[in-house]
């Protein structure tokens, strides 16, 4: 926890990963001594190219490391290293070859370190957003807006900054070590150049940290007038119509320049001042190496300082000025993180200690639920109770009942522990619910309210917070969906989806075989009036022109209906069967009637965006298309124009569309070019689609259409369920009712809910209360929506399953059927206040 709130980003870098930093901080010796060997290798080359120690002809010793203090401190070198006697040729091979592999292998180096950077990085990453994630989940919920603000920083904050956090250490030490290694080779050649050195990288430092301080304030600047530009075009917006009807408009041209002229004149003034320093941070760095190299020369004239000597040491001044350069700026960005460590401590200082408050009660598995002057009030709902006294001992099963129900939801949630009472004190089996684990305490007091979908499959949601044995899941998971009424959402997810015969080889034998059965059912029940079944001969009434071309499932991108009419091979199947003129003709006719019936809906409409052909954003090309085609432009029509309107007649489907465009003739036409298609379907194109087989499973398609080898009517009241009823009854024969089931859970679900209905979403919260068996199941949104028959029915379930346990039901009223056998408790708003009911009821009667 200490790491998430320490300030400097060099401790937290150690901290989170010494051994790294070892290796790192070995990585950089080794670094070092390279520079330093290679600063010595072109020291003595460039001495012997220009002829010193005679040439290239004498003999030398390799890599020999001596130091060469002032004659009047020591008369003879230091000999720290005596190198490697080698042959003039063999001399100088090594010497070039040397100043060549340096670079080279200090630059496998710095790979390594640029790892290592990444993952101290991806440590500290880690450990901070983990610590930030421990508090935010352990804190109170009336925290909200705290927890946003430490959420944003320890998301996108440490996000943005996690390279930066990585290298916070390493960096400095490599710039440092750098220019410490650069400063000392040179004073060791000569003290006058080194010292020369040190003076010109102590004024460049300085400058370049005064260029880095210009360019903060000439980017606040920036910004600053930028938010008094737009106020004053914002102004000026407002006045527009006084403008228009005064005609005003040379003043107000004045007084806008003039107003946005004295904002950029701050703007203006600091970025004269961050040129002045750009230039002279780079006029100061440049001039390290070539005062090095100026005063080199000069001192040659009097004093044994050799060529290559000189060319060393402006190679160090130059290695030097560099890495003055990038330490200022590398300050910079550090200064830049340690603000993101100081605000996220900051956030999370007081986060923690409201955290540490709760989570260390234990609640026990029965007991009275006492409320003491409770108060509370929800901002969301506007709801409000005051001062609550209630004493129901557990297990029982109590109704919350009222008028609005916003005062017997707000009641439920602080009963479960959703959130605290402003005033008074909640207790379960005399623990404070405020003090409870929030782990612990869902597993006693489980709650279904607002649902939070997650990504994943419809199994994934049911089962979200669910810890049980492996072997025990599956049947908690079978008996909470039978009670919550979800086994006929699970069904028909199931026969949507799809599967994969080489996967499931057996199943998909057994679908093919059930599908004789379901048919032979509809038949004898007369339903088979609700299906329309496949055949290559039949135009199929349900599916769209598309499908009914393609007479399969199209596999991929190529054959997707949106893509149909771009299709090289499609139009010209058209084109070979004199379709793409009575098609293009059809898609203009939808397109002018779908532009005439949504006029006057906006783009953004639920409405628009389910029943239209078209997109909002095509919505205005497909407006001026129809616009040219009733001004008889037809020279304006494009290839792209006939396409887009044959793309929309390929998604037509009459019996659900019921525009009246297709006709007999046309079916027939349709069906020449589906054998067309099937014929003359390019090998490469095969693996495209998979054309429908009464005697094959079509992985591509759903189970349903396997099954029935058909489409539904969908004009039809009452087909749908009629049909599924059937085919559910055939599967449960068969003993494949259970596998549909499976493989609808593994459906994957919409975050939004879009394909669920509201009651479906709430009781999705409802099974994962049941499946995690709490001691008490609060149950606020389950009834929501559902009528009155299938409300009775879910509150019988959940009653019968929950003999033994406790029930808090939020409920607007309470039928004959719900209160049989009684509920111990009732609790009523009146005007507001809740009254408490106490009642009896025999529990034997919950088991009958």
């Amino acid at each position: 926890m200490g790491a998430v709130i320490e300030r400097d980003p060099l401790r937290l870098a150690w901290k989170t990963s010494p051994f790294r930093h070892l290796i790192g901080f070995g990585l950089l010796a080794l670094a070092g001594l390279l520079i330093l060997i290679g600063l010595d290798l072109v020291r003595v080359v460039v001495a012997r190219a220009t002829g010193a120690a005679g040439g290239w002809s004498a003999p030398g010793p390799f890599l020999r490391i001596a130091l060469d203090p002032p004659g009047h401190f020591w008369a003879e070198p230091i000999v720290l290293f005596s190198g490697f006697m080698l042959s003039p040729e063999a001399f100088a091979l090594a010497s070039v070859a040397g100043i060549l592999l340096i670079p080279l292998l200090i630059g496998l180096i710095l790979v390594g370190l640029e790892a290592l950077t990444i993952g101290i990085g991806s440590a500290m990453l880690a450990k901070t957003q983990a610590a930030a994630l421990d508090i935010i989940m352990k804190v109170p919920s009336a925290s909200h807006d705290e927890v946003a603000m430490v959420a944003a920083l320890a998301a996108r904050g440490l996000a943005r900054e996690s390279g930066v956090l990585g290298s916070s250490l390493l960096i400095p030490v490599k710039l440092g070590g750098m220019i410490g290694l650069a400063c000392a080779y040179v004073f060791v050649m000569d003290w006058h150049l080194g010292a020369t050195l040190a003076a010109v990288l102590a004024f460049g430092a300085v400058i370049s940290a005064r260029r880095s301080l210009l360019r903060f304030d000439a980017t606040t600047a920036r910004h600053r007038e930028g938010d008094e530009a737009e106020g004053v075009f914002a102004a000026l917006e407002q006045r527009i119509p006084a403008l228009r009807a005064h005609g005003t408009g040379p003043y107000e041209r004045d007084r806008v320049r003039e107003a946005l002229a004295l904002s950029h004149r701050p703007v203006r003034l600091r970025e004269y001042r961050l040129a002045l320093a750009e230039a002279a941070s780079a006029a100061v760095l440049m001039l390290a190496p070539l005062s090095v190299l100026a005063l080199g020369a000069w001192f040659s004239q009097v004093r044994p300082l050799s060529s290559g000597t000189v060319a060393a040491c402006v190679l160090a001044a130059a290695l030097s000025a560099y890495g003055t350069r990038e330490v200022v700026q590398w300050h910079r960005l550090a200064l830049r993180a340690r603000a993101l460590l100081i605000d996220l401590g900051k956030g999370l200082g007081p986060l923690k200690l409201r955290a540490a408050l709760k989570g260390k009660a234990v609640l026990p598995e029965s007991g009275a639920l006492v409320a003491q002057g409770v108060s509370a009030y929800d901002p969301t709902s506007g709801a409000r109770v005051v001062s609550v006294n209630l004493n129901l001992a557990f297990p029982s099963h109590v109704a919350l009942v009222g008028d609005g129900d916003a005062g017997p939801r707000l009641l439920a949630a602080l009963m479960s522990g959703q959130m605290p009472p402003s005033l008074g004190r909640l207790t379960y089996g005399g623990v404070d619910l405020a003090a409870a684990d929030p782990v612990g305490r869902s597993g006693r007091i489980a709650f279904a309210g607002n649902t939070v979908l997650i990504e994943g499959s419809l199994k994934d949601n049911l089962l979200y917070g669910c810890v049980a044995p492996a072997g025990e899941i599956d049947h908690r998971l079978s008996d909470a969906i039978a009670i919550a009424g979800l086994d006929r959402l699970t069904h028909a997810r199931g026969l949507s989806g799809t599967l994969d015969p080489e996967r499931e080889p057996k199943l998909a034998a057994d679908i093919v075989e059930a599908r004789r059965a379901v048919q032979t059912a509809l038949v004898a029940e007369n339903l088979d009036r609700f299906v329309d079944p496949f055949g290559m001969e039949r135009y199929n009434r349900y599916a769209t022109i598309g499908e009914n071309l393609l007479f399969g499932q199209p596999i991929g991108d190529a054959f997707q209906e949106d893509r149909l009419a771009g299709h090289p091979f499609v139009w010209a199947i058209l084109e070979a069967n004199e379709l793409t003129k009575p098609l293009a003709r059809m898609g203009l006719s939808i397109a002018t009637s779908m532009i005439e019936i949504f006029a006057d809906i906006p783009d953004g409409s639920p409405l628009f965006e389910r029943f239209s052909f078209f997109s909002a954003a095509d919505r205005p090309y497909f407006q001026d298309l129809v616009d040219r085609r009733n001004e008889q432009r037809r020279s304006d029509q494009t290839a792209r124009d006939r396409e887009r309107l044959t793309g929309l007649a390929l998604r037509y489907n009459e019996s659900r569309h019921r525009l009246g465009l297709l006709e007999p003739g046309l079916e027939r036409q349709i069906l020449v070019a589906r054998a067309d298609f099937a014929r003359m379907l390019p090998v490469s194109l095969k693996s495209a689609i998979e054309f429908y087989d009464e005697a094959r499973f079509c992985a591509a398609a759903s189970l349903q259409d396997n099954l029935l080898f058909g489409r539904i009517a969908a004009d039809q009241a009452g087909a749908l369920e009629a049909v599924q009823e059937v085919t559910r009854r055939v599967l449960t024969q068969r003993g494949l009712d259970g596998e549909v089931s499976r493989i609808g859970l593994d459906t994957p679900i919409d975050v939004q809910g879009d394909d669920l209905t509201l009651s479906e979403v709430a009781a999705i919260d409802l099974v994962r209360g049941l499946v995690r068996r709490p001691s008490i199941l609060v149950v606020q949104r389950a009834l929501d929506g559902l009528p009155g028959p299938a409300a009775d029915r879910l509150v019988a379930n959940l009653r019968r399953a929950l003999v033994g346990r406790g029930l808090i039901l939020v409920t607007p009223s309470i039928s004959p059927i719900m209160d049989q056998p009684p509920f111990d408790a009732v609790i009523r708003f009146e005007r507001g206040e809740p009254v408490v009911d106490h009642r009896g009821r025999q529990r034997e009667a919950l088991s009958a």
